[in-house]
């Protein structure tokens, strides 16, 4: 018999942007919502988002719905900025894909 490969594998945290404040300001602004009523959209209190502002990673239940909720309204771009820069590619052609 072979020698059984062994793996090793090296979990780092996903850096969090520092930015992350700023774009869920201009996510609140674009949607026409006041913090208050995000908090309503992500059903959860106030002091929760106000936390988010200050710099807390919010859950991932709770980024997800965020991210929902933006792409919902066509506005994934204002809390993902890179969204814009990097179209998709058609598989066949490797070229931008157009609406």
């Amino acid at each position: 018999m072979g020698r059984r490969q062994q793996w090793i594998y090296i979990v780092e945290p996903a850096e969090w942007p520092s930015d992350f404040p700023k774009r869920l300001e201009s996510f609140k602004d674009a949607a026409g919502l006041t913090w208050r009523g995000l908090a309503r959209l992500q059903r959860v209190n106030v002091r929760t988002v106000r936390r988010w502002r200050s710099g807390t990673t919010p859950s991932a239940g709770h980024l997800l719905a965020l991210l929902e909720a933006a792409a919902r309204r066509e506005l994934l771009h204002h809390l993902l900025p890179d969204a814009r820069q990097n179209p998709r590619l058609d598989h066949d052609e490797g070229r931008p894909v157009t609406r």
